[in-house]
């Protein structure tokens, strides 16, 4: 092939010189005994190119990452040498646990050395250095459970204090939840089943509880009002709300439907039918209107991004009645307007 200058492209590729890899080897070996830890890590990157798994140049590089505290690179560049049997192993697992500390990563750190004790890896001279290493751990890992544990406690008193739904704003609505996600939501059970059974809880709202009260095998019966039903319902027997007959099965079919043939108003009615599905649940319509509610969504679809009402054409190909669908149409809309404000 011949490039714009009318080169050959083959003449044109730069050719390594001999002995490249071990020249940035022993160059790379220099900076860091001079400490220069950026431009020794740059050279045994390059250098790694070429001998990929070279004691002195991943040795050489991990060395570098860290005075360069750039721990993450090498926790996972360690990681990769003890795969794969790279470098001196003690000598490694020190730098190792060493980055982990750095990382605040106490439970990696236990679990490391209790290994290390278990395949009695660690030197006679060595043992009470790394017992009290796996001693500090696990006392810094207990700190933080109980630091957690302090914050947990103080967050629901001060939500075990104040009204928790009454007169919040979206916003507040949102953050009281965003708090309840991480509590044990029974000591606020009863102010979650009022609001649940409330006719004018937003729907939204009102489904991220439940989503917390699943998250907890909460399994006790609650009643949810939605759109003027009722529901009495055990948060821990339900299913996700993607994952509800409804929400699985009305994609099937819009996607066998429109999804090759015009895969942005998929896209449009795939966003609809997930949106209202979290808004809808746990109520979901009879198995069979699903087709009717299929080819409302596909006309509703069609209407934003064309602007033609297409209802009896769309009816047809689902095999349902055009009126059925446009009923379904005006709900559909209904619930359109109410998601929003929020989502």
């Amino acid at each position: 092939m011949v490039d714009n200058n009318g080169k050959n492209q083959e003449d044109s590729k730069v050719i390594a010189f001999p002995n490249l890899g071990e020249r940035l080897i022993i160059k790379g070996l220099d900076e860091l005994g001079n400490r220069n830890f950026k431009e020794a890590a740059l050279l045994f990157s390059q250098a790694r190119e070429f001998e990929p798994d070279n004691d002195e140049v991943c040795m050489g590089l991990v060395v570098s990452l860290v005075e360069l505290e750039h721990y993450a690179e090498a926790k996972e560049l360690c990681q990769e040498m003890l795969n794969k049997g790279i470098g001196d192993y003690f000598q490694l697992i020190n730098i190792y646990l060493m980055v982990l500390l750095q990382l605040n990563e106490h439970q990696e750190m236990i679990t490391t050395i209790e290994l290390l004790f278990d395949e009695n890896q660690i030197p006679f001279d060595q043992e009470e250095h790394f017992e009290k290493m796996l001693h500090f751990s696990k006392r810094a890992l207990e700190e933080k459970k109980e630091e957690s544990d302090r914050g947990k406690q103080l967050l629901e008193e001060e939500l075990q204090q104040e009204e928790l739904f009454g007169g919040k704003t979206d916003q507040e609505m949102l953050l009281v939840i965003s708090k309840l996600t991480n509590l044990n939501i029974r000591p606020f059970i009863p102010q979650i089943e009022q609001f649940l059974q409330e006719s004018v809880g937003h729907p939204f709202f009102k489904t991220m509880l439940l989503n917390i009260l699943i998250d907890q095998e909460y399994n006790e019966e609650v009643t949810v009002k939605k759109f003027g039903e009722s529901q009495v319902v055990i948060p821990s027997e339900l299913e996700e709300w993607k994952e509800t007959h409804f929400s699985k099965t009305i994609k099937a079919l819009i996607e066998e439907e429109i999804s090759q043939k015009n895969p942005s108003l998929f896209k449009m009615v795939h966003s609809l039918i997930e949106r209202h599905s979290f808004l809808l649940y746990p109520f979901e319509p009879e198995p069979e209107k699903i087709p009717v509610w299929a080819a409302a969504y596909h006309a509703l679809a069609e209407q934003y991004m064309t602007g033609e009402n297409l209802v009896e054409d769309i009816s047809d190909n689902y095999s349902v009645g055009g009126e059925s669908v446009m009923n379904i149409l005006a709900q559909i809309k209904e619930i359109e307007e109410i998601s929003y404000p929020i989502i």
